[in-house]
């Protein structure tokens, strides 16, 4: 009877833990879209950030929702720049704007994953033009 007890728990044991496991490794993915931007900034200001010290830049905005405003510098697919150093990897239901745009002010909401201090560029994913 003892080591049924025992089996039971044990048993019990596995399987809250492969529920717990499961449910950690396939969480819904954000949905940058709707959240609220921890961060609204100028671009100018943004770069400046990273180029001042990296270190506390990517502290602060790292996997952050960030909404950024700046001049559009070019478009290419699904990809657009600001102020030739912020790139953003637009949202798969984003379409992209068009070359009219170019040179514009432009508010875009993403999320920051990181600087690249080789080529002093700021990269951005999941990215939507704010009206």
């Amino acid at each position: 009877m003892k080591n049924k007890k025992i089996l039971l728990g044990a048993l019990v044991a596995i399987v809250l833990v492969a529920i717990l496991g499961y449910n950690y490794i396939y969480q819904d993915h954000r949905d940058i879209e709707s959240e609220k931007p921890a961060f609204t900034v100028k671009a100018i200001d943004f770069i400046n950030d990273f180029q001042t010290n990296e270190e506390v830049a990517t502290t602060k905005y790292l996997n952050k929702t960030v909404e950024i405003e700046g001049t559009l510098s070019s478009i290419d697919g699904n990809t657009v720049v600001v102020e030739d150093v912020i790139f953003f990897a637009l949202s798969e239901n984003e379409t992209p704007p068009t070359p009219d745009k170019l040179k514009t002010t432009v508010h875009i909401k993403a999320r920051c994953i990181g600087y690249d201090n080789l080529l002093e560029e700021v990269k951005l994913d999941q990215a939507t033009l704010r009206k």
